[in-house]
């Protein structure tokens, strides 16, 4: 939907990608976002694994095939989510 508060609202404040603190990450995501007249997000070979000893962090892989107006590209990434209260939030993501 290109809607970027809505797609930050799903990361945590604490996120970190490589190094990327969240402030740095929305920043990025707003700039390019405000570029894409359109996206298309295809997610596949999708796998969830919960921590037996966290109950509170889970670990997600998946395929991605992402399209817009000015870039394609395909790769398999990584997510952790965490529990913050009643919503699960990523804390990190990167490529697999």
């Amino acid at each position: 939907s290109r809607d970027t508060g809505r797609y930050l609202s799903h990361y945590s404040k604490r996120f970190k990608a490589g190094d990327q603190d969240f402030d740095a990450f929305a920043a990025q995501k707003k700039q390019v976002n405000a570029s894409k007249e359109w996206i298309k997000i295809k997610l596949s070979n999708l796998s969830m694994f919960r921590d037996p000893g966290k109950e509170e962090l889970v670990v997600i892989t998946f395929e991605q095939n992402y399209q817009s107006n000015n870039l394609n590209n395909q790769m398999k990434k990584r997510q952790y989510w965490v529990r913050e209260g009643k919503s699960w939030k990523i804390i990190y993501e990167g490529s697999a």
